[in-house]
């Protein structure tokens, strides 16, 4: 892996000359290996101990690691530093900052570990350029003094690592620098986000740094208010925790960043849900937790104080676990309401793995894709515990009603296992507008879709896919529940949607949802919009749509097709809808109570950025519209049952058999005021 230093400089065709003659690669000192004092001793890491290297170093050799251990090792010296010598903006913060720390933060890593001239210079190199950074981060607040909330929290965490990694290799002038950004763009800035976060009520407007190159349109003025119950609280915590520790007795403030730090993570403990689901979604539990495991790891090892009683790690690997839903070819994919796109990563499973010997936890950090390829995953290394058993719970529920709102049915944790999710509750960060919507996935495949890979950004075509019309929801006259413009970013609408029943049974789950608020909100004359499902496991679900309206409207109700492969085909049929997939099909029989078209449609984005097609069911305008889908499912190749589907004398059926089971139920229609009562 690494080349001894006089056969890498003849061979790096002047790379490493020309790093060398610019006195930045120099050569480790053995008398002073990383992670120990000048005296040689040892002394506490932020998260390990130079004993602890041994094991970190086998540990990325485990086949798990393989794809993290190839991106960290397989880089383009020539091109990197190219991009940090003439290309990296001092104004750009999001990208090229972005991409200076993670070249830094990954090459001395590798270095670290495997001693490597190459890696070595590189760091060094994206060192100096960091350091070069008048200011960490893009934000200031109301009196133009900076803000850091991610990127500088980011750069903080980041420095800190590399003052340990690369001591031997660091002046007394490098490290009296990163002292002196660590002080006033990591703890004080930290400390205007946080205590402005604290008290938004009384903090003034944040704006941008006014010649900032690449930002995205968005308004900050609101962000402290925004921010307080958001993953980027944590992160800004993150950044002023590390530098008290960092500064620790060094520094006249640390003490108080210190305090203010503990009371922000315990402040956002209290506001977590008691059952472990966390309302952001699955990939902002990962980013948020991540960075709170680091904080409680600094503290414990740097400072004694031992805050990880503050929530039920354990209770929230369940989360995770709740939360996947593996497909074919995506062994990482998610339940993805919101912004969401992938299962939980390695990192805050790998810590609650080894912390509380917690078989689940580390079941999931061992998922295919779950030890991901970027330096943040170089925390995974430094955690896993491979003495800690792999295994789910032997009682684990497969159904669940989260504290959000959010029903999820499901046969099992694999691939051909089958899921149903309901997406009611109300309003959080980086939610879609979604309310009563349905994902089906089913023998490996996504039947009923909600979109992935929406856009943050108002001028990008895709932030279409936050919308109503992109989910397998009801539509009134063709526009869906309340949203926000996203001007100033990706926040929480006002809409919300209320769970009225909810029962389980053998082999079957009824919910039944009223969403009516969120589309009053959205100036709709909405009576009532409510939604019920009977999943009858594993291959059957019902759907019915009552919406109830002061006018007369018509109203839809859309089924998204999962097509990012190219390979999703809807066909409708005398009665009846068909999604196709290259493992599974889906055959839906509608009836309804007024006059109603059925059609395939695709969503109105330029088809460069991918078809998005759908099916959806159109009742004629009317003040009252009921609209029952009774889907069975089935893996490619084999036939779909007979299943009859009847509205007679006021009750809603259906009955009949689908491979190999007998299916029936029946109901009527409530007032709204309560649910269908159903019998199965």
């Amino acid at each position: 892996m690494s080349l001894p230093r006089r056969e890498f400089l003849r061979s790096s065709l002047g790379f490493g000359a020309l790093f060398a003659l610019r006195g930045i690669v120099r050569a480790a000192s053995p008398a002073s290996p990383p992670l120990t004092a000048a005296n040689g001793t040892s002394r506490p890491g932020l998260l390990f101990d130079a004993a602890d290297l041994p094991r970190i170093r086998a540990n990325v050799q485990r086949p798990e690691f393989a794809e993290f251990w190839t991106y960290m090792t397989t880089v383009d010296f020539a091109a990197e530093e190219k991009f940090l010598t003439h290309e990296l903006s001092l104004r750009n913060h999001i990208a090229d900052m972005g991409r200076a720390q993670t070249i830094m933060m990954r090459s001395a890593f590798v270095h670290l570990l495997f001693p490597d001239a190459q890696h070595l210079a590189l760091a060094r190199l994206a060192l100096k350029r960091l350091l070069d950074y008048p200011r960490w981060d893009w934000l200031r607040d109301s009196q133009h003094q900076p803000v850091a909330i991610l990127r500088g929290a980011g750069t903080a965490m980041a420095l800190a690592h590399v003052s340990e990694w690369l001591a031997p290799e660091l002046t007394a002038e490098d490290q009296a620098a990163i002292s002196r950004g660590m002080a006033t763009e990591g703890g004080e800035a930290c400390a205007r986000g946080v205590r402005d976060m604290n008290h938004h009520d009384q903090a003034g407007p944040w704006g941008l740094n006014p010649d900032e190159e690449g930002l995205p349109p968005v308004d900050v003025a609101r962000w402290p208010r925004i921010l307080d119950e958001t993953n980027l609280r944590i992160t800004c915590t993150a950044g002023l925790a590390v530098a008290a520790v960092h500064l620790w007795e060094k520094h006249p403030e640390a003490p108080a960043w210190l305090a203010l730090a503990r009371d922000s993570m315990k402040l956002y403990a209290s506001r977590m849900n008691r059952d472990g689901s966390f309302g952001e979604g699955i990939g902002y539990w990962d980013f948020t937790f991540m960075h709170y495991c680091f904080v409680l790891e600094i503290f414990r090892r740097k400072l004694g104080i031992d805050d990880r009683g503050l929530l039920d790690f354990p209770l929230m690997a369940r989360y995770a676990l709740d939360m996947t839903m593996p497909t074919a070819g995506h062994p990482d994919d998610c339940i993805n309401l919101g912004d969401a796109f992938v299962a939980a990563g390695s990192i805050p499973l790998s810590w609650t793995a080894r912390e509380f010997r917690d078989g689940c936890a580390q079941w999931l950090t061992l998922q295919p894709k779950a030890i991901r390829p970027n330096w943040t995953t170089s925390w995974t290394a430094v955690w896993f515990d491979s003495t800690v058993p792999a295994r789910l719970p032997a009682q684990e529920p497969l159904d669940r009603r989260q504290a959000l709102g959010i029903i999820i049915s499901r046969t099992g944790w694999d691939v051909q296992d089958n899921v149903v999710v309901l997406r009611s509750g109300g309003p959080i960060n980086h939610e879609h507008a979604d309310r009563n919507s349905v994902i089906f996935k089913a023998h490996g495949e996504r039947l009923f879709n909600d979109p992935v890979h929406a856009s943050y950004s108002t001028r990008d075509p895709k932030w279409l896919l936050r919308q109503t019309e992109a989910h397998t929801s009801v539509l009134i006259d063709g526009h869906g529940h309340v949203y926000h413009d996203g001007h100033d970013g990706t926040n929480s609408s006002t809409a919300a949607a209320q769970i009225q029943d909810y029962r389980l049974g053998p082999g079957w789950m009824t919910v039944t949802s009223d969403a009516t608020d969120a589309y009053k909100r959205a100036n709709l004359p909405a009576k009532l919009v409510q939604r019920t499902l009977i999943y009858l496991k594993p291959d059957v679900l019902a759907i019915f749509d009552h919406v109830i309206l002061k006018t007369a409207l018509p109203i839809s109700a859309r089924f998204q097709v999962f097509n990012e492969d190219g390979e999703g085909r809807a066909a409708v049929n005398a009665g009846t809808f068909r999604i196709e997939r290259p493992q599974a099909t889906l055959l839906a029989r509608v009836l309804t109570a007024g006059a109603s078209s059925l059609a395939t449609g695709r969503l109105k984005l330029p088809e460069s950025g991918g078809i998005y097609p759908f099916t959806e069911i159109s009742s004629a305008a009317a003040t009252e519209h009921m609209l029952f889908t009774v889907c069975s499912t089935a893996p490619d190749g084999e036939a779909h049952g007979d299943i009859t589907v009847t509205h007679e004398g006021g009750f809603w059926n259906f009955a009949g058999t689908h491979r190999g089971q007998a299916v029936k139920a029946s109901f009527v229609a409530a007032d709204g005021s309560s649910a269908p009562l159903i019998t199965l």
